[in-house]
C-alpha cells in the first residue's frame, strides 16, 4: 500500500522560470512525512516530537528530478516503505502530476530517543503499522 497526499505547486513554490525551485521538493518531501506519521501511522510530529519522547531526523537523502513542475499544477506524492531496520526506516516518496513523475527521493529517517538523542529500536507496535506501506516484492 502506498500512502499518497495531493499538493498544488503555489506561487511560493516556484522560482523565476514558473517551475519548482529544487529546495521547496524538500519541504514537501518532509511534509508529505509529518502527514504519513500522523495520518498514516497515527503518530503525529506533536505526540512523537513536541509532547513525546522520540523523533525521526533524516540521516541521509537521495532526489531525482525528471521533469519540471508549475505553477498551478497538483502533484501526488507517494510514500512506500523501501526498508525497515532496527531503528532505520528507507522511504521512497514519488510525486507526480497526472502519470508523469516529476521527482523521486529516497530519505533515510532514524527514530531516535530524543533526550539523549541516540537511535533505539522502533516500537513493535509502530513498525508493524509501517510494514503495511512497504514495497511490494
Amino acid at each position: 500500500m502506498t500512502f499518497d497526499v495531493a499538493r498544488r505547486i503555489r506561487f511560493a513554490d516556484v522560482d523565476p522560470a514558473g517551475i519548482v525551485f529544487y529546495p521547496r521538493y524538500f519541504e514537501m518531501i518532509n511534509a508529505t512525512i509529518e502527514d504519513w506519521f500522523e495520518l498514516g501511522l497515527g503518530y503525529g510530529f506533536d505526540a512523537m516530537i513536541v509532547n513525546g519522547p522520540h523523533g525521526v531526523p533524516l540521516a541521509h537523502m537521495e532526489a531525482e528530478f525528471k521533469a519540471p513542475s508549475r505553477l498551478d499544477e497538483t502533484l501526488v506524492f507517494s510514500l512506500i516503505v523501501r526498508e525497515l531496520g532496527r531503528s532505520s526506516i528507507r522511504l521512497a516518496v514519488t510525486a507526480r502530476c497526472d502519470e508523469t513523475v516529476r521527482m523521486i527521493a529516497r530519505p533515510t529517517l532514524v527514530f531516535v530517543d530524543a533526550a539523549a538523542n541516540r537511535p533505539i529500536s522502533i516500537p513493535a507496535e509502530l513498525k508493524a503499522r509501517m510494514l503495511a506501506f512497504r514495497e511490494a516484492a
